[in-house]
């Protein structure tokens, strides 16, 4: 309900979503690249899945829909070799270890 009555003709227009951003197509791309996903039908298969609807490229998924997918998706799992890092191995202590 409006305070002022003023919004109302705001409240009955729907709004339109807002299109992908060109950001937003460069990051799904490089989650997919990220899962090894090579083959179209798999790209499609994961980005639809994602999106909760099918969808013929990725221009066609909102600026909203974009954000879901990218979290869902996300940064693929980085694999661990189990091998310390060069800051594990140091020989000598840094200033931050004499304090």
């Amino acid at each position: 309900m409006p305070l002022f009555g003023d919004d109302a003709a705001a409240e009955t227009a729907p709004a339109t979503p807002a299109p992908i951003a060109d950001w937003q197509v460069h990051l799904l791309r490089k989650a997919l690249d990220a899962r090894q996903l090579g083959t179209m039908t798999e790209r499609r298969q994961a980005i639809e899945a994602a999106a909760g609807r099918p969808v013929e490229s990725l221009r066609a998924l909102t600026h909203d829909e974009a954000l879901k997918v990218l979290s869902t998706l996300g940064p693929a799992p980085t694999t661990q070799s189990g091998s310390p890092s060069a800051w594990d191995q140091r020989d000598e202590d840094t200033w931050i270890d004499r304090l």
